[in-house]
């Protein structure tokens, strides 16, 4: 009995380590990337996990490639202002965000994410765009909730609307899923009713969001024109020196964390040693009050009484 006692009380503080460490996994897992599905210099699709507790996704989903590509294709942008001027360009018409070929790319790595996504993780992707390399990449990210997919584009070309309008509507999306981007929508798509509508309509591609150009320096302003090198020198080595640390911060996570699993393997180990070492020791005790039961419930023998025969 006595150690009985003595294993279950060194089982208490096992168990808190095993929750401390636990909890440490989670804090770290947090800081390492996703796990990517693709990556080529089309673009890249990968699982990321939310670290939001209220998010909870209806994963793994399989939805059917034919329903992401009308997904895919049926993004649109209305570019009825032109540029910064905030006059309508008269005669515009809706424009697809992703061309064929984009969609050809995303759809089928999209049901795969979702297929093999889990409750608590979103899939995120980034396309370039197939119009050059002089123009932002669109990136976003999308996840079954509730009956319904929620895709969000947090940069690149933003969707106004989607085709066929019955089947999607639009709010703010939150910050997980619009990768930190600002103002970002969410589109929230009826998927079973999108499935039961033909392929949206042809229309033509929209022009990506082109990068801004370094400006290049006039040579009548030759202190002007150092003074700016100067700045940009320096902004890029201050970005340099960030980027260094982060992927510093990184390694040390990812070496942290290797070493935390390391730890947690042990320990549940010795825990499940443990545990067999209570359980046998619970039978023996069992068994010896089981014995002890019957000893006491066992009727006693009167001794035998010697009779006389006559």
């Amino acid at each position: 009995m006595k150690s009985y006692l003595t294993l279950a009380n060194v089982q208490h503080p096992i168990m808190q380590g095993l929750l401390g460490i636990a909890a440490l996994t989670l804090v770290f897992s947090g800081c390492a990337s996703g796990t990517k599905l693709a990556h080529n210099t089309k673009g890249s699709v990968y699982l990321e996990e939310v670290t939001d507790w209220s998010f909870e996704a209806n994963h793994p989903a399989v939805i059917d490639q034919l329903t992401i590509i009308k997904i895919v294709k049926g993004l649109y942008r209305d570019d009825s202002m032109s540029g910064s001027s905030g006059m309508s360009a008269g005669g515009s018409k809706p424009m697809r965000i992703f061309s064929d070929e984009d969609a050809e790319f995303l759809s089928p790595l999209l049901a795969q994410g979702l297929s093999k996504a889990k409750p608590e993780q979103l899939v995120g992707f980034r396309v370039s765009s197939s119009a050059g390399s002089g123009s932002e990449p669109t990136t976003g990210s999308i996840y079954v909730q509730k009956g319904s997919i929620y895709l969000t584009i947090g940069r690149g070309n933003l969707p106004t609307g989607f085709m066929p309008e019955s089947a999607a509507r639009t709010e703010p999306a939150p910050a997980y899923a619009a990768g930190g981007a600002l103002g970002a929508m969410v589109m929230i798509i009826d998927y079973h009713a999108l499935a039961m509508v033909p392929m949206p309509a042809a229309m033509p591609i929209a022009k990506a969001t082109p990068i801004t150009p370094i400006v290049p320096m006039m040579a009548a302003s030759p202190a002007k024109a150092q003074m700016v090198y100067s700045d940009r020198v320096g902004q890029e080595a201050v970005e340099g020196d960030f980027l260094a640390q982060k992927l510093s911060d990184l390694r040390t996570a990812k070496e942290a964390l290797a070493k935390k699993d390391s730890e947690i393997t042990m320990l549940r180990k010795e825990s499940a040693w443990m545990k067999r070492e209570l359980r046998d020791r619970d039978e023996e005790i069992k068994a010896l009050r089981s014995t002890k039961v019957s000893a006491k419930l066992a009727p006693k023998k009167k001794p035998a009484q010697a009779t006389q025969n006559r």
